[in-house]
């Protein structure tokens, strides 16, 4: 039940949605001192949510800070990757694995595992989709790992988790039985670490932080980073208002 309203009611924490009502009602709404007031609240909302100095600023406070690479002195046994890295509906895919926007969270895990920081890989993710039947993410990943070359030995899946709990719920098993005491690095988005690390705690599964694919970016003081309108910095928003409300509805549900 959690799992289905939490995919039904995600769509009333889009910026989009809020514009969109808010419009609607300027122009359906009866009182007109109620529909200039909609009318500015969308434009203000547009403006606001789409400037990338603001959005920078609430971003930087709420990722963690960078654990680097260098930092990791001695290799972890297994490195958890968390799935939502790939695409499985962009066409053609019937001959390839594509990637999404979260394509960091693959790219950096693979770095490490070539680089000695991790011995093994696993990969955790199963289909997040409510209403359709997309394939299972792990397993996808999996036979992309294999074709870059990646021994079989040194992969473990957990494709059965739909959402961030049953990601460290599933993955606990998974290494309970394969790896039990093995040092654990977890990487996934730094906007997304606070939730997933929480999740990995709750379980009695300890890890250390990778924080990887992170959305703040130096201060640029430029006219256009501080007046002008951010299509991308908009949909952003989306994500990190997702996230703080998964976030506390997981400490209300006591995943956390």
């Amino acid at each position: 039940m959690f799992f289905m309203l939490s995919k039904l009611l995600v769509y009333l924490f889009r910026p989009i949605t809020w514009v969109i009502l808010l419009l609607a009602y300027a122009w359906l709404g009866r009182r007109e001192r109620r529909k200039r007031k909609a009318v500015l609240t969308a434009l203000a909302l547009l403006f606001l949510l789409s400037n990338q100095t603001l959005f920078n600023l609430a971003v930087r406070a709420w990722e963690p800070d960078l654990l680097t690479a260098g930092q990791l002195t001695e290799a972890y046994d297994i490195g958890i990757l968390l799935g939502g890295f790939s695409n499985p509906y962009i066409r053609p895919g019937h001959d390839r694995f594509n990637l999404n926007d979260r394509a960091n969270r693959f790219v950096n895990v693979l770095e490490l595992y070539h680089s000695g920081k991790i011995r093994r890989i696993l990969v955790s993710g199963g289909s997040g989709q409510l209403l359709s039947d997309a394939p299972l993410e792990a397993i996808e990943a999996r036979d992309f790992l294999l074709k870059l070359g990646v021994p079989a030995q040194d992969i473990l899946i957990e494709p059965n988790s739909r959402n961030t709990y049953e990601n460290a719920l599933f993955s606990k098993k998974v290494l309970d039985e394969a790896a039990p005491g093995a040092r654990c690095l977890l990487l996934t988005s730094a906007w997304h670490m606070r939730r997933a690390y929480g999740c990995f705690e709750k379980q009695g599964l300890k890890t250390t932080p990778f924080p990887v694919d992170y959305l703040s970016e130096q201060w640029r003081f430029t006219p256009d980073r501080l007046l002008m309108p951010n299509a991308r910095t908009f949909f952003l928003w989306e994500l990190i208002i997702k996230e703080w409300v998964g976030y506390l509805a997981y400490r209300v549900k006591g995943y956390l």
